[in-house]
C-alpha cells in the first residue's frame, strides 16, 4: 500500500516537472513567429569588375520545435539584389529584387539560456519583384523587355542580355541572437545567402573600338548568379503565454 502511494507522488512529481505540449524544454512555446528589418550588401559572382549594391528589406516568419534544441522556420521577405558595374563614361546597376522565401533549420547552441545563440541554414526561393539594369540615376530598362535586344551602355560598349531566370533558388547560413525582452524577444542575426540559379541572367558585354576596318569589337561574357549578406534587426512573440521565470 506504502509502496503504491509513494509510486503515485512520484509519478505525479516527474509528470508536473514535464513541460505542457506547448512548451519547449526552456519554457518557451513550441511556436512563435516575428518581424524584422534588414540593411543589405549584394554582389554577384560576374567576372565584370563592380562594386556591391546596398538595400534595406524587412519580413516575416513563424517557427516551431520540431526535436530537442532544433526549431524549423519559414520566413518571407522583401531582398535587394544585383550590383554595380562601373564603365570609362558611365554605370550601370543590376536590380534584383525578391521576395524570397527561406525554410531553415536553426540550432539553439546553448539550451539551457533564457538569451538563444542560434545557428541556422536551409534554402530559400526568389520570386522576382523587379528585374531591371538601370543606366545613370533614373534610366531603367526592364530586363525581361530588352532580352535578346541591345541596351547601349556608352558610344563604345553595348549591353546584350541572353536569358533570364524566372525564380532565384539559394542557400541560406547565419548566426543569430535572440534576447527575451518582457513578453517579446529581441533579435539580431547575421546572414549570407548564395544563389544556386547559375547564371541567373546570361548576358555579354560588346565592347567596339575604333571606326571603320580599324574596330576592334571585344565581347565579355558576363554571366551572374546572386550573392547576398544581410543584418537583420526584430523581434519575435509566442504563440501561447511565456512560462514564468523559474517555472523549469
Amino acid at each position: 500500500m506504502c509502496l503504491g502511494v509513494a509510486s503515485v507522488c512520484l509519478f505525479g512529481a516527474a509528470r508536473a516537472q514535464t513541460p505542457s505540449d506547448a512548451e519547449s524544454p526552456a519554457g518557451d512555446p513550441r511556436f512563435y513567429g516575428g518581424a524584422r528589418l534588414s540593411v543589405t550588401m549584394s554582389d554577384v559572382s560576374s567576372v565584370q569588375e563592380h562594386d556591391p549594391r546596398f538595400g534595406v528589406g524587412g519580413g516575416l516568419f513563424v517557427a516551431g520545435t520540431v526535436w530537442k534544441s532544433f526549431d524549423l522556420r519559414v520566413e518571407a521577405n522583401y531582398v535587394q539584389k544585383g550590383a554595380r558595374l562601373a564603365f570609362s563614361r558611365s554605370a550601370i546597376e543590376w536590380q534584383m529584387d525578391y521576395l524570397e522565401i527561406p525554410v531553415l533549420l536553426v540550432w539553439n547552441i546553448i539550451p539551457k539560456s533564457k538569451t538563444s545563440v542560434e545557428l541556422y541554414g536551409g534554402m530559400s526561393y526568389g520570386i522576382p519583384v523587379q528585374q531591371q539594369v538601370e543606366q545613370g540615376e533614373n534610366l531603367g530598362y526592364d530586363i525581361e523587355d530588352f532580352t535578346e535586344q541591345p541596351i547601349f551602355i556608352n558610344q563604345n560598349t553595348v549591353l546584350q542580355i541572353n536569358d533570364v531566370e524566372d525564380t532565384d533558388l539559394g542557400f541560406a547560413l547565419g548566426i543569430g541572437l535572440s534576447v527575451p525582452v518582457g513578453q517579446v524577444n529581441f533579435l539580431v542575426d547575421a546572414r549570407l545567402t548564395r544563389s544556386i540559379t547559375d547564371p541567373v541572367v546570361a548576358a555579354d558585354f560588346v565592347t567596339t573600338i575604333g571606326e571603320d576596318e580599324e574596330a576592334v569589337t571585344t565581347t565579355t561574357v558576363t554571366d551572374f548568379s546572386n550573392r547576398l549578406f544581410s543584418f537583420y534587426i526584430g523581434f519575435s512573440f509566442p504563440f501561447g503565454a511565456r512560462a514564468p521565470a523559474g517555472s523549469e
